[in-house]
C-alpha cells in the first residue's frame, strides 16, 4: 500500500517539492524570451543546466548514503523518496535546459544518458513497489537462512517418522531433502525447477504411500510444506535476481553520466 512505502514519505513531501520545483522552471521556461534561440546557451539555460548538474550530483550521492550507516543525514526512506521524485522531476528540467535541441554531439549524449538511467530507475521503482520485501534480505519477515534451517528441520522429521516404514519411504525423504533449489543458473531468472526433487517425491507418494498410515500421511504432509517453501525461496530468489540485474544497468549508466556530464561542462566553458 502507498502509505506504507517510500513513495508517501512524510506525506509525499518530495513528491511536493518537485512539483513546486517543476512549476517554477516551466513557468520561467514560458515567460523567458532570450535574444537567442532557447537552449542552453541562455541565461535561463545555464541556470536550469546548473540546477540539473546540482540534481545530478544529488542522486548520486543516495549510493553513499546507503553504504553512511551511522549517518544522521536523514533517514534512508527520506533519501529514496527524494532520489525517486527529484529524478523524475530531472527529465523535465533536463529536457528545458536544452530547449529541446538535439544534435550528434556529447550534449545531446548526456541528455540521452540521463533519461535512460531515469527510464531504468523507473523499472526499479515498478520492482520494489510491487515486491517491498526487496527492501531487505527478509522474506514473510525471515531470513533466507532462518528458512532455509526450517527445510532441514522438515528433513529430520520426515526422517523421524520413516523409521521401521518401509525402506522405500526413507528413500524418498531423502531424495527430496538432497534436491537443490535451482539445478541450473538460469532458472533464477524464471523462479521454476521443472526438475524438482520435493515435487517429484510427492508425486511418488501420492502413488506408493499407504493412506491407512499416520506415518506416511504426515510426511506427505510435510513434503507438501516444503514444497510451498521452496516455492516462495524460488519466487523470492527470482525477483533479487532481477533486481541485480537492474542494477548492473542502472548504477553503470549513472557513472557514465557522471562522466558525460563533466564532460559537457567542460566543453560548453572552454571549447564552445
Amino acid at each position: 500500500m502507498l502509505q506504507d512505502n517510500f513513495m508517501s514519505f512524510q506525506r509525499f513531501r518530495y513528491a511536493k517539492w518537485a512539483i513546486v520545483l517543476l512549476a517554477a522552471c516551466i513557468a520561467l521556461y514560458a515567460v523567458d524570451n532570450p535574444p537567442i534561440k532557447p537552449g542552453g546557451g541562455t541565461i535561463l539555460g545555464y541556470g536550469l543546466g546548473t540546477l540539473g548538474a546540482l540534481l545530478i550530483v544529488f542522486l548520486l550521492l543516495l549510493g553513499v548514503r546507503k553504504r553512511a550507516y551511522a549517518s544522521r543525514m536523514g533517514t534512508l526512506r527520506g533519501w529514496l523518496s527524494a532520489h525517486v521524485y527529484l529524478g523524475l522531476a530531472l527529465a523535465v528540467i533536463a529536457t528545458l535546459h536544452c530547449g529541446f535541441e538535439f544534435g550528434w554531439n556529447v550534449h545531446t549524449f548526456a541528455y540521452a544518458l540521463t533519461m535512460a538511467v531515469i527510464v531504468s530507475g523507473i523499472w526499479g521503482v515498478v520492482l520494489y513497489l510491487h515486491h517491498p520485501s526487496l527492501m531487505g534480505d527478509l522474506l514473510d519477515g525471515r531470513t533466507l537462512d532462518q528458512i532455509a534451517q526450517d527445510l532441514r528441520d522438515l528433513d529430520d522429521r520426515c526422517r523421524m517418522l520413516a523409521q521401521g516404514r518401509p525402506p522405500l519411504l526413507l528413500a524418498l525423504v531423502e531424495e527430496s531433502a538432497a534436491g537443490e533449489i535451482f539445478n541450473k543458473r538460469r532458472q533464477r531468472l524464471t523462479g521454476r525447477n521443472r526438475h524438482c526433487a520435493t515435487a517429484r517425491v510427492l508425486k511418488r507418494l501420492r502413488e506408493v504411500g499407504d493412506q491407512a498410515d499416520p506415518n506416511s500421511n504426515e510426511i506427505y504432509t510435510l513434503q507438501f510444506r516444503r514444497l510451498q517453501q521452496l516455492k516462495r525461496i524460488r519466487s523470492f530468489v527470482r525477483l533479487r535476481t532481477l533486481t541485480e540485474i537492474w542494477l548492473l544497468f542502472h548504477v553503470p549508466m549513472s557513472i557514465a553520466l557522471l562522466v558525460a556530464l563533466s564532460a559537457h561542462i567542460v566543453s560548453v566553458f572552454f571549447y564552445w
